[in-house]
């Protein structure tokens, strides 16, 4: 089996630990990082042994690689992602995967003109407890759901600068509960806050009525003292609570009857980033598409949109 080469654009927290996953897989050759910083690239590039670029068209134009992931601010993702496409390189950009929906839209055309993939860093489902939730659900266990509920609340990250905590986190739940209940939203209603960051909004409180019915009850905000990270599933013939964190849960089934469950334990970035290089070599699909991508942006959009309605 032919190794892949791998570069990282943006080495930030993010873009450090694709190039750690990638350093470490037996079948990609980490070659390159790229970030505007020579600071951090230099850093980064020396731990692992690579090269490093101060921008994109300079890589392009040197050095040879199959896969990029981009770990740039959002601002950026369009731009550095489109160069690796018509490089022909298979792309994973961290979400959301652009700043608009037009770009998002121009990414997926583009690689689907080039023929290669176009995955999308929405890492909840790669989480381990996540997928034994889904798989529970798909088995029936809980019958027929009536709600999902998430909570994704902690402290301002410093990092974020471009982009309002719906659409930095709030995508993540609502790619999962799409994921979950494989069906799309037919309406929200939501009401955001802006409290600390200026014109970015900080808090997101959402209401989503799906096609099967199911509603979803969204909560996420850059406002809370404790970080916390949790999904609670409701249905027919029960209940399961789980903790993103630390990727274990609770099946209610009765209300003195619970079970505990447990999943072993593995770091989601290894098992998204596992799963995009399957999908470079044409062996299975990634766990989220450019699509899944675009409709998660879409959404976290219209609840900025929907602000205050109903």
């Amino acid at each position: 089996m032919r190794t892949l080469r791998a570069v990282v654009v943006g080495v930030g927290r993010m873009g450090r630990h694709h190039a750690r996953v990638y350093a470490d897989m037996p079948d990609v050759d980490l070659v390159a990082i790229v970030d505007p910083d020579p600071v951090a690239c230099l850093e980064v590039a020396r731990e692992y042994a690579c090269v490093d670029y101060d921008n994109p068209v300079d890589l392009c134009s040197e050095t040879d690689f199959d896969l990029a992931s981009i770990c740039t601010p959002t601002v950026h993702h369009h731009g550095a992602a489109i160069t690796m496409i018509l490089m022909g390189a298979h792309v994973l950009v961290e979400k959301p995967v652009a700043a608009t929906v037009a770009e998002a839209r121009d990414l997926i055309a583009s690689a689907h003109q080039r023929g290669v993939v176009l995955a999308v860093g929405h890492i909840e489902r790669c989480n381990p407890i996540v997928t034994e939730v889904k798989r529970r659900m798909d088995a029936g266990d809980l019958g027929d759901v009536y709600r999902v509920a998430t909570r994704r609340v902690g402290p301002s990250p410093r990092r974020i600068r471009d982009v309002g905590v719906a659409v930095d986190l709030a995508t993540h739940d609502l790619d999962v509960m799409r994921y979950l209940l494989d069906c799309e939203p037919l309406d929200c209603h939501a009401m955001l806050q802006h409290r600390r960051h200026g014109w970015m909004e900080d808090g997101v409180d959402a209401l989503l009525r799906f096609e099967s019915g199911a509603v979803g009850v969204l909560s996420c905000d850059w406002l809370s003292t404790a970080k916390q990270r949790t999904l609670a599933v409701t249905g027919a013939q029960g209940e399961i609570v789980a903790d993103y964190i630390a990727q274990e849960a609770t099946v209610y089934t009765a209300p003195d009857s619970c079970e505990s469950v447990t999943v072993p334990r593995e770091e989601p970035l290894v098992v998204e980033l596992r799963s995009f290089v399957a999908a470079c070599r044409g062996e299975s699909r990634p766990a989220a598409t450019g699509e899944d991508g675009l409709r998660a942006l879409e959404m976290a959009i219209e609840l900025g949109e929907e602000e205050g309605n109903g």
